[in-house]
């Protein structure tokens, strides 16, 4: 009979169009979960890192400001104290805007030997202006390390969009094929559908 062999091709049918509902549904989150991965590690790169690295580079202009009033001080120039204070101050905005944002442990460390030094520096009235001077050399340097930790970790963010945008695609031309092999299924089971088994008539007793 006909119609047991046309209800199987429908019920392969509706199972093959399931599944590729069910892989379309999957392809899609699949695309959305990395785009928002993409997004989150460009928003970190440019709130924790570029953002970042523009507070050090104003802070280690300041430093180099103090440096300088500090030298003219020292040559017998205006009191400097100041300008030194008002760039300190500029200095601890830089520092609460930047305590803000994302650090990872080696920042975290660097970065709280440099709170400690600039609060020596700005108890240091009583002191010289070469330990001033000393002071602000040590800030100086702890501020390079910081900036090369944002080096750092900018290129592992990039390495990791690198990461997500290659596995995306490899899922993305996946999808795409077992989508081929489907349709191709489904093709076939349309062409069998149009082709039914001969049925031959059962031998019997001719009747007179």
């Amino acid at each position: 009979m006909k119609w047991p062999y046309s209800i199987q091709n429908k019920m392969t049918a509706s199972g093959v169009l399931l599944t590729l509902c069910i892989l379309v549904l999957f392809s899609n989150y699949v695309d959305r979960d990395h785009t928002n991965n993409v997004k989150n590690s460009i928003s970190t790169l440019y709130e924790d890192r570029l953002i970042v690295e523009d507070y050090i580079l104003k802070m280690t202009i300041d430093i180099y400001e103090i440096k300088q009033a500090l030298h003219v001080a020292g040559q017998g120039g205006e009191p400097s104290a100041g300008q030194v204070n008002a760039l300190l101050s500029h200095i601890d905005g830089l520092s609460e805007a930047y305590l803000k944002t994302k650090f990872t442990q080696d920042e975290d460390v660097t970065f709280a030997e440099l709170l400690s030094t600039l609060k020596k520096f700005d108890t240091s009235s009583s002191q010289s202006d070469e330990d001033k001077l000393d002071l602000a050399n040590q800030a100086l340097v702890l501020l390079s390390k910081l900036s090369s930790i944002q080096l750092e970790e900018s290129k592992l963010i990039m390495k990791q969009v690198e990461d997500l945008y290659i596995s995306g695609k490899v899922a993305s031309q996946f999808a795409f094929g077992i989508t081929i092999v489907i349709l191709i299924v489904l093709q076939a089971l349309v062409f069998a559908s149009k082709t039914f088994p001969k049925i031959t008539p059962s031998s019997g007793t001719r009747l007179n």
